[in-house]
């Protein structure tokens, strides 16, 4: 067995994404059940496509990239092949590493980690944390790994419904932002075309200033909000309805969601 050899269960949009930032770096082979997207994958990416026992038993790492509904029968045909010289890592929602010991036994080394969706452009963060019987080198392993497509961040795992309601729904709450702003510049008489290339540059530019400035967002926000001007006058606007409050509240009901979820 080659050591270097990373199974992926699951060739879904999150599967796919971690396949192409591994590929050059990793041998990876993919279980993916879906014909059509198995015919995909192999044409992309010249993934190898195997069954489950074939990509558990010649995989010193497995990494589990279902949806939470299949993780069940996932786990239910894993255990038969799985081994303790193996690592076992979860990109599932809600599924704790104790729960993921439990149902394969055999003292599993498990990593559990959320990406989230920029993995497809590589520019993905991923929160790590590690089960009962992962070693550090589990841990380093996988933020190798995650490091192909974006950044990793290690936290204990009680912090992980907080890492999902902030990077791993975090992108949907851009989205829909940028969505306001679209329709906002649109009422503005803005054509969509126009709307659509104001508000994804500056997001991208805002972002990227944020990362290499190394200055807070609290600092760059007083730097562009002049006494008196436009983005005063627009802020005050987001002062006046709470938006702060209302952030806060979104990220509590996204972590009590994580928790409910979560087995």
């Amino acid at each position: 067995m080659n050591k270097t050899t990373i199974g992926i269960v699951g060739g879904g949009n999150m599967g796919a994404a971690i396949l192409a930032g591994i590929g050059l770096k990793f041998a990876v082979r993919v279980c993916e059940q879906d014909a059509d997207r198995a015919g995909f994958l192999k044409r992309r990416f010249r993934a190898k496509v195997a069954d489950l026992a074939a990509v558990a038993s010649g995989s010193c790492i497995i990494i589990l990239a279902v949806k939470p509904q299949n993780f069940e029968d996932v786990l239910g045909g894993l255990r038969y092949y799985v081994r303790q010289n193996q690592v076992i890592i979860s990109i599932a929602a809600g599924m704790t590493c104790r729960y993921i010991e439990g149902r394969l036994g055999k003292k599993t080394r498990v990593v559990r980690t959320m990406p989230n969706l920029p993995a497809q452009v590589g520019e993905a963060v991923t929160g790590i944390c590690r089960g009962k019987f992962a070693t550090a080198a589990d841990i380093k392993t996988a933020r190798q790994i995650f490091n192909c497509i974006g950044k990793t961040v290690v936290v204990e795992e009680r912090f992980m419904d907080a890492v999902t309601a902030v990077s791993g729904s975090g992108p949907g709450y851009i989205f829909y932002f940028a969505e306001c702003l679209e329709k906002a510049a649109r009422a503005l008489g803005l054509t969509p075309v126009m709307a659509r290339e104001l508000v994804t540059q500056t997001l991208k530019g805002s972002a990227r200033l944020l990362e290499r400035s190394g200055e807070g967002a609290d600092v760059l926000r007083a730097r562009v909000t002049s006494k008196g001007g436009t983005t005063q006058a627009a802020l005050a606007v987001f002062e006046k309805h709470k938006m702060g409050k209302i952030v806060q509240q979104a990220l509590a009901a996204a972590s009590k969601r994580a928790k409910e979820l979560s087995k």
